[in-house]
């Protein structure tokens, strides 16, 4: 009974702190639809991804994120579809995420491999509240509406051989239209900015430096929360990388404590590529605040699929 209620308690209280976050996603380098739909396309005919996140595995009932995205380019070369599902659940709220993507990509340059891509998704919010696991000496049930809302995505995509740049943001409408004056207790969408950057250094034959950048930014109107990713990753023969990423993490506003607005966390990450068409990833968060000793690392596991049929086939290798 204890334990629910202290999760409980973490929901309610820390309510603010989460509102402003993005759904934490450490390999965002390996599949970038999640956080910008222009991405749809770039890797080819057809994609599938997905991942799993359990984050703070020494605190019960800790964050965790289930996501797929499936892709495709069209025959004209020019235009790429996408779905994207997520599902993200924080103590006992539930939230989950489904867009249809469409992107539109540019020739920019000599190289028909520069791309200038425009995408916008289209979908839904939908957030629950686990009543039933609620643990609480007052019997009466927590009062937490569901609530279900249409959302739209917009970014904006630029991509060579060796370098991309893209900006994203998310939960454009359903943050307009979230109603909180009926006097339950939910948690608003906010608005997501996606800022990313990276291209490929060649080391030696068959090794490849990838530096990236990602910052996220997360908007409401008490304050605003930044997340920065400072990425350095090493590719052998096109098959295994190897990488670390910096995060830190700050506000300008008044809702995060001492200890969150410090550098938060170290990650280790690596894929394998088989085949030049499966992926598996897997990425592992330490947190180096002291939040870390409450609850514990994070573990990442990620899993992909490209297809590539009859005669359209990518030119080159998809590094990003």
């Amino acid at each position: 009974m204890k334990k629910y209620f202290f999760l409980l308690l973490i929901v309610l209280l820390t309510a603010p702190v989460f509102a402003q976050q993005a759904v934490q996603y450490s390999q965002y380098m390996f599949n970038g639809l999640y956080i910008n739909p222009a991405y749809a396309g770039y890797r080819g005919p057809v994609n599938f991804h997905t991942y799993y996140r359990s984050q703070w595995t020494g605190m019960p009932g800790g964050p965790s994120t289930l996501a797929l995205a499936a892709d495709m380019r069209t025959a004209g070369d020019n235009v790429g579809l996408g779905l994207n599902l997520m599902s993200d659940r924080v103590g006992l709220e539930k939230r989950v995420y489904a867009y249809a993507n469409y992107a539109y990509r540019l020739r920019v340059g000599w190289d028909p491999e520069d791309r200038l891509a425009f995408g916008i998704g289209l979908g839904f919010i939908h957030s629950g509240f686990d009543n039933a696991a609620a643990r609480t000496e007052d019997p009466e049930s927590v009062n937490i509406e569901n609530s279900f809302l249409p959302d739209a995505r917009f970014g904006v995509y630029y991509s060579t051989n060796t370098f991309f740049a893209g900006v994203g943001v998310d939960n454009l409408i359903s943050q307009l239209i979230f109603n909180d004056n009926n006097g339950s207790t939910r948690i608003p969408p906010v608005t997501q900015y996606y800022i990313t950057g990276g291209g490929i250094v060649p080391l030696a034959t068959d090794i490849l430096l990838k530096p990236s950048i990602l910052v996220k930014n997360a908007n409401n109107a008490a304050s605003r929360a930044w997340t920065t990713d400072l990425n350095a990753a090493v590719i052998f023969a096109e098959q295994f990388t190897f990488g670390l990423s910096y995060r830190t993490a700050l506000s300008s506003g008044k809702q995060l404590s001492e200890s969150l607005k410090r550098p938060n966390s170290i990650i280790a990450l690596a894929e394998f590529v088989a085949a030049g068409q499966f992926r598996i990833g897997y990425s592992f968060d330490y947190a180096l605040n002291r939040i870390n000793n409450q609850v514990g690392g994070t573990h990442e596991i990620s899993l992909g699929y490209s297809l590539n049929k009859g005669t359209q086939r990518v030119r080159t290798p998809r590094y990003f």
